[in-house]
Formats: C-alpha cells, structure tokens, sequence
C-alpha cells in the first residue's frame, strides 16, 4: 500500500470540474462517418482491426453560453491501420472557477484496466476541485469483438492508478486535509469496490 501511496502524493497535491453528457445524445457515444463507412462496405468488408492498429488523438471544443465558458466537449478520434476513423464523445467537468487548470482535460492515457494484458482507453475529462481529484472516462478493447467498450461502474473514479501486483484500481479523493482511497477490483465482469480508507493528507505525506 506505501508503495501505491507514495506513487498517488504528487498526483493530489497537483492543484488543477459533475455529469458526464455529449452534445450529440447527452451521453457517451461512438460513431463512424458516413464516408468512412461506405469505404469500408465497399473495400474492406474483410478487414478486422486489432488494438495494434489504432492511433489516438483527442480534440477539445469550448462550449459557452453568454459568453462564459461552461464546459468543454471532447472528441477521441480512433485511426485504424487502413485509415478508417471512430470517433468516441465525453464531456469534461464543468470549470466552476478561472484558477482551475484545464490543460489535462482531453489527456489520452492507455493503460490496462481489466488486465487482460491488452491496454485500455481512457481520456481525462478534467478535475472536481481545485485539489485536483481527476476524473476519466473509460474504454476497454473487447477481444472478442475487436471493439472499444465503454466501462460503466458505480459512482465515480477519482485519479485512478493501476495495482498491476494486485488487479485493482486505485481511486484517490482529497478534500481539504481529507483523503479517501478506495480500492476497485473485477467481480464477474463488473468493477466493484473492495476496500476503503480514510486519512489526512498531512498523514500520508508523512509516510
């Protein structure tokens, strides 16, 4: 745990905002243009994309409304080996305030989220405070059908790290002095909580 913890600190001392909706659908979303597809039925109707063959880049689109910034779109953009396109939809948090730093927001990150050995999406969709406290959205590669899946899971996930030694994500929460680190693990097939633990931040620089 010490080594986990040690790992998270500078994480949430990083000072950097609660729905998770698209301006297409009002949620999560993948889609593929028209063009790209037509391509596809007519060309490529044999090929079967593996997790290799994509390349990431994500775009991030200012909303306003009366001239403030309210929040910001993000759009991941999936390249295949044959060139053809996927686009995937999140919503950053909104920006309740200027001093919140939003440079993290549309951060594309792959690591292995169910361990299967094959590495996952994940795309920053900002923090909740000024503590930082960061939040993603999360796709995981289904071998099966050589797709992007989007993860669902109860609640919120809060700077996670990955305990490759253990198989379970580690979410960190800091409010002020308080800490709460929660450890996920997989239970058929769902992302579930397994342990909880609070203490100060004060504590946990310490150690």
């Amino acid at each position: 745990m010490k080594k986990i913890l040690c790992m998270l600190i500078p994480m949430m001392l990083v000072a950097c905002g609660g729905g998770k909706k698209s301006p297409q659908d009002g949620g999560h979303s993948i889609s593929i243009d028209s063009a790209t597809a037509t391509q596809i039925n007519a060309e490529d109707a044999d090929y079967v994309p593996q997790r290799s063959d994509y390349s990431f880049r994500s775009d991030v689109r200012t909303i306003t409304e009366d001239g403030e910034v309210r929040w910001d779109s993000i759009i991941v953009y999936l390249t295949d080996a044959k060139g053809h396109r996927l686009e995937l939809y999140s919503q950053a948090q909104p920006l309740d305030t200027l001093q919140w730093d939003k440079g993290s927001i549309g951060e594309i990150l792959e690591d292995d989220w169910n361990f299967d050995g094959i590495p996952d999406l994940q795309v920053c969709t900002g923090p909740m405070n000024g503590f930082g406290n960061y939040t993603y959205d999360v796709w995981l590669w289904n071998e099966e059908t050589h797709r992007f899946e989007e993860l669902k899971y109860d609640g919120e996930i809060y700077s996670p790290s990955i305990d490759h030694d253990n198989k379970s994500i580690v979410s960190v929460w800091r409010l002020d002095d308080d800490v709460e680190i929660i450890r996920y693990k997989w239970k058929d097939g769902k992302l579930v909580e397994s342990e909880r633990e609070q203490m100060s931040a004060s504590d946990l620089a310490e150690d």
